[in-house]
């Protein structure tokens, strides 16, 4: 039955594609699983072209890329056929292959709560859970070239650690807005009101609030955040241009990425995009959050401009290897500069002659498939480097690297992932003399999350069991060395080279990996998703940590609980 399922939606989709095709320029956010299939898609052979890795990428785009694997469908899995019918069914007014599976016939206007009838119909389908099914949707009109849909989110979570017996729970209610006008230009809107109550000290530090800006109630039992995120996307037959603010990441990775990463808080930027053969270019220029300078007059908090200009190249030597060539800079303390703000200007040469202020950091990354089932990848972060002192402990050899193997159904072990990393980022990396040009904004890594003078090996094992249900293993040893108390040896992001500490008279000229304050952590981590009915998902985890710092040693358990519900 689901080959005949799929066999339908290839014959609808190559009727209508040679008819019509919505391009579709909106995003779809780096966190949604389809980027997952299409990676192992990737490492399996199965894609025409290798997958782009510039992320968020268009919802034309993927549906481009699942079209080349739709009539490969003999090669999968059973669990990747169903997969492969469901991201179809979700892209497809891209594709062209007819209305929403619940629109009632001659209207171009579906919401569940619209009468009492589709109320109770929308209940029965929900709990029968059928699969593959479309993304639920509270809202949705669609007409030939026009569409609105408007979605919700509700996710809640609850975290516990032994070591100083703390918990936390975390609830996030997130609207969803989305539409296309024409063909070529799309929108999106997402606004998300967050709470985290228990610990202090525990609750800031939950993976939705990211550290950023936050309030406490009254009682100090919870405090609250919210997140705005956009896009306008506005595709053309020459380029494509985005004025956006979400989440961001260049380059390949499972455990980090060294180039820029979802890590840091989400930033506004404008985006140039263009897609030629084998060549892939993406130009950006983002407004960063920089440091609050106290006023030595009114004790007001001032934040100094931040900004963000960033090139990207991606070219496909071969159909199974792709570099990618990246300049990004990071500059402040005045208006955005035009020279930045020109798509195709040369950034290395526009830096020297802006009179050699700003933090320019260069990167080289690559992805080869050698045969079927296997591919290797890696990234070269060059902050800053002397040819005269290569080879040597100068402080100012500031670069990372990433490498990493990733295998597809290994050992003929059918839904298999196996992915191995590791990555070193050497002291000083990401810092810069001037705060206002550190490669962060409010406060947190652009780049990899393990910041400088860090070092990470990480293993992790994933069986997809059904459809709907993953199991995995992961195993990560992280770690760092933290300045000492009375000098400065590039262990923290937030202070650069110069910064002298308590009883340091000049900055270190030399570097050590791993010197400081040494902490490691080697952490065990167990988890299952299990998506019991369309939309709704179910997580658990736990993890056993060992951790030694500064020679001390302790060990303790993390659980981790979460439900999310879209509709």
């Amino acid at each position: 039955m689901n080959r005949i399922w799929l066999y339908i939606i290839w014959f609808l989709i190559c009727i209508s594609a040679s008819l019509y095709s919505a391009s579709n320029p909106a995003s779809v956010p780096i966190s949604q699983p389809v980027y997952a299939f299409l990676e192992r898609m990737e490492v399996l052979g199965l894609l025409d072209t290798p997958l782009p890795d510039t992320r968020p990428m268009s919802r034309g785009k993927i549906a481009e890329i699942l079209l080349q694997i739709a009539p490969k469908q003999d090669l999968l899995t059973a669990v990747d056929k169903v997969r492969l019918q469901k991201y179809l069914l979700d892209f497809r007014y891209e594709l062209q292959t007819g209305k929403y599976n619940l629109n009632s016939p001659g209207s171009d206007v579906f919401s569940p709560l619209q009468n009492w009838t589709t109320i109770k119909k929308e209940f029965v389908r929900f709990f029968m859970a059928p699969y593959p099914a479309e993304e639920n949707h509270v809202v949705l009109w669609e007409d030939s070239l026009n569409t609105f849909y408007f979605d919700y989110e509700q996710g809640l979570t609850h975290d516990r650690e032994t070591q100083q017996e703390q918990q936390r729970t975390a609830s996030w209610q997130a609207f969803l807005l989305r539409g296309q006008i024409d063909v070529d230009f799309s929108w999106q809107i997402r606004v998300d009101l967050q709470s985290v109550s228990g610990d202090p000290g525990y609750r800031e530090n939950d993976p939705i609030i990211k550290e950023s800006f936050s309030q406490p109630n009254d009682e100090n039992t919870k405090i609250f955040s919210d997140r705005t995120g956009a896009e306008m996307a506005w595709s053309t037959s020459w380029f494509d241009l985005s004025f956006a603010q979400q989440e961001v990441s260049w380059g390949p990775g499972q455990s980090g990425k060294l180039t820029l990463s979802n890590y840091a808080e989400q930033y506004p930027y404008l985006l140039f995009h263009k897609d030629w053969q084998r060549f892939r270019f993406t130009s950006l220029h983002g407004k960063l959050q920089s440091y609050p300078i106290e006023d030595p007059l009114t004790g007001t908090l001032n934040y100094p401009e931040k900004w963000l200009a960033a090139h990207r190249l991606e070219i496909d030597l071969l159909n199974n290897l792709t570099i990618g060539l990246n300049e990004n800079y990071i500059y402040g303390q005045r208006y955005a500069d035009w020279a930045y703000l020109l798509p195709i200007n040369f950034y290395r040469g526009t830096q020297h002659k802006l009179r050699d202020r700003d933090n320019a950091t260069i990167s080289i990354d690559w992805k080869y498939r050698p045969i079927k089932g296997v591919s290797s990848y890696g990234t070269i972060f060059i902050d800053e480097m002397k040819k005269s002192a290569l080879g040597t402990d100068w402080w100012g050899n500031k670069h990372a690297i990433l490498a990493g193997l990733a295998m597809a159904d290994p050992f003929a072990l059918e839904n298999t992932e196996l992915v191995f990393e590791y990555t070193a980022i050497m002291p000083w990396v990401y810092t810069h003399n001037y705060a206002y040009n550190s490669y962060t904004t409010d406060y947190r890594s652009l780049g990899h999350w393990a910041g400088p003078n860090s070092q990470l090996f990480y293993a992790h094992l994933k069986k997809d069991w059904l459809p709907r249900l993953a199991t995995g293993l992961k195993f990560i040893q992280y770690k760092h060395g933290d300045n000492y108390p009375d000098e400065n040896i590039g262990g923290d992001i937030l202070h650069g080279h110069l910064d002298l500490f308590p009883g340091q008279t000049e900055p270190r000229e030399t570097r050590k990996f791993l010197e400081g304050i040494l902490t490691v952590r080697d952490s065990w981590q167990v988890y299952t998703k299990f998506e019991p009915f369309n939309g709704l998902q179910i997580e658990a985890l736990y993890q056993l940590n060992r951790q030694e710092i500064d020679k001390l040693k302790n060990r303790f358990n993390e659980l981790h609980l979460g439900v999310v519900l879209e509709y």
